[in-house]
């Protein structure tokens, strides 16, 4: 991380709405906290991104990581609202989330549902990374979340990255090719983890 990102600063209020989160739903002398980033929107169209993963292989990715580091707790960061219901509905009181907006449908950058919606955005996504960085490990797919999550961390983090292969250049292509992928089983070319990366 360059000398000048690392001068950024955060405004106090932010910093301290998310050390309130955190101080009252995860520091806990023998929690360990696994922070998971599940992308499910702008992910899927840009032009050439790392696939995102659905929610069931995000399962699969935190059940491993669970068994092999013992992870006890979970905090999901993700915009979707039927990605956050599938993983609590799995984890239950493990899984703890930030009340930030989420969306049902539609990309949250494409409507606006609420009076300044954008820097509500804006300063909820922020918190998360604040929360994030307070983690002891992170999964994900390379994202500006997770680059802040890293940038204002003040330890060491486990990184346990995904990789599920390049979405097309071609930003209508890419929409149609990830939800393909998504239905197809493995063998005919489905979505699945092609690499991890533990750092």
């Amino acid at each position: 991380i360059s000398k000048q990102l690392k001068k950024i600063k955060v405004k106090k209020e932010i910093t301290k709405k998310a050390n309130i989160f955190f101080n009252k739903k995860l520091k806990k002398k023998r929690n360990k906290i696994l922070g998971i980033h599940l992308s499910g929107s702008t992910y899927k169209t840009p032009r050439d991104p790392d696939f995102p993963p659905t929610p069931e292989i995000m399962i699969e990715q935190i059940d491993k990581l669970v068994k092999k580091h013992k992870y006890n707790k979970l905090f999901l960061v993700t915009e979707k609202k039927d990605y956050l219901d599938t993983l609590y509905n799995r984890y239950g009181k493990r899984c703890v989330f930030y009340n930030s907006f989420r969306m049902h449908r539609k990309d949250n950058f494409q409507i606006y549902p609420r009076h300044s919606l954008g820097n509500r955005l804006s300063e909820e996504r922020l918190i998360e990374a604040l929360i994030l960085s307070k983690c002891n490990g992170l999964t994900f797919i390379k994202s500006n979340v997770i680059s802040a999550a890293i940038l204002f961390a003040e330890k060491k983090l486990n990184m346990h990255e995904i990789f599920l292969g390049l979405n097309s250049k071609n930003r209508f292509i890419s929409w149609w090719l990830w939800n393909l992928k998504k239905i197809l089983p493995y063998n005919l070319g489905g979505l699945k983890i092609l690499k991890t990366y533990d750092y």
